[in-house]
């Protein structure tokens, strides 16, 4: 908790970055990867960046658990399941890791499924499997897909969709999570998929599921708040967004506060994406944040007030996936955890650094 407000990170994900899952040709969009961690750290905190020794690994599930609840006052976190992004010989954090890291803290974590190809009968097989195997509490989509050996689009409301999501309800999920504006692909990739045109099909044909918007914020803010204010059941995740706090507060402002005035406190989810940063920083700027005056006067921007930074760090995020905020403080409030972080937060990436000077 910070300032009495519970924090629940929407996104977080150990990458496998390491050599022996990196295709040849493939070295250039890790490099990349690596760069965007140190740009979205900011200057002037050099301890919270990984070097890319540090970074091009395998990343430890107990180092990331050890970032997020004793490096950072989260308190409960959604495990994103990444498949192969299209420059990797395997996922980036496949369900096998996923359940890993659940395991470690089934009180503190959810945990989000993912498929791995666009031929509807294996994804929905792929998905059978992970709500056996991890009873997941939502599924998480990326715009492309490696298929046949190439970065292949589909879009919310094809033939692949449809089936994919039609399938999913009938497994009980509810949530989904799609990955859109940011891409980290291969140049063959296609960019419409990233965009937001397809976006309005999802919940239109789907309104008893709910869709999240990932990195709502970086681009295409205009058609996110059309969406969120034609189907009430889309919300958007500040994943990246949230790192602008440390790197270009101004334009975190007019991110934030655009998305604010379009949607509202209630649909606005608080993400970090570690490991791609630390999520300590943006969850200690953004519980001190002030809308700026201008943006407050010239734009109608609302004022910051607790009840905005309680329902964006946690609350939302709870009551999207069925928890109650006051029985997650009474589970919560006698765990190790808190008994550890009683004394302080530890230094940032000490669980991996310590872990691996051991």
């Amino acid at each position: 908790m910070i300032n009495d407000m519970l924090v629940v990170d929407a996104v977080v994900h150990p990458y496998n970055l390491s050599p022996e899952n990196i295709q040849p040709g493939g070295e250039e969009l890790v490099d990349l990867t690596h760069r965007t961690h140190v740009a979205f750290t900011g200057p002037g905190r050099e301890e919270y960046a990984l070097s890319r020794e540090e970074f091009y690994i395998d990343f430890p599930i107990e180092a990331l658990d050890h970032a997020i609840f004793r490096e950072s006052p989260t308190d409960m976190a959604v495990i994103h399941t990444l498949p192969n992004l299209g420059f990797q010989h395997g996922p980036m954090c496949s369900p096998e890791t996923s359940k890993a890291l659940h395991d470690l803290r089934p009180d503190r974590y959810m945990v989000m499924a993912a498929i791995d190809s666009l031929d509807p009968d294996i994804a929905i097989a792929q998905l059978e499997q992970q709500v056996a195997d991890l009873q997941p509490d939502g599924l998480k989509l990326y715009p492309t897909y490696l298929y046949d050996g190439e970065s292949r689009g589909w879009r919310l409301g094809d033939d692949f969709s449809k089936a994919l999501l039609t399938a999913a309800y009938d497994l009980g999920i509810r949530n989904v999570a799609v990955h859109k504006g940011a891409a980290a692909f291969p140049p063959s990739a296609p960019n419409e998929p990233f965009t937001l045109a397809d976006f309005h099909e999802g919940p239109a044909e789907f309104p008893n599921m709910t869709f999240q918007i990932v990195h709502a914020g970086v681009a295409f803010i205009d058609e996110a708040n059309r969406l969120l204010a034609q189907h009430p059941n889309v919300y958007a995740t500040i994943e990246t967004t949230s790192s602008f706090a440390m790197t270009d507060p101004r334009a975190f402002a007019e991110a934030f506060g655009a998305l604010l005035a379009g949607a509202g406190p209630d649909r606005i989810l608080f993400a970090s994406g570690i490991n791609l940063i630390h999520p300590r920083p943006p969850i200690e700027l953004f519980a001190s944040f002030e809308m700026p005056d201008d943006l407050v006067q010239e734009k109608g921007y609302p004022v910051m007030t607790d009840e905005i930074r309680r329902k964006v760090l946690g609350e939302n995020c709870l009551r999207l996936y069925g928890r109650d905020p006051e029985a997650v403080r009474a589970r919560l409030h006698d765990d190790d955890v808190e008994a550890a972080r009683a004394g302080g937060l530890a230094a940032p990436w000490s669980g991996m650094r310590q872990g691996a000077a051991a």
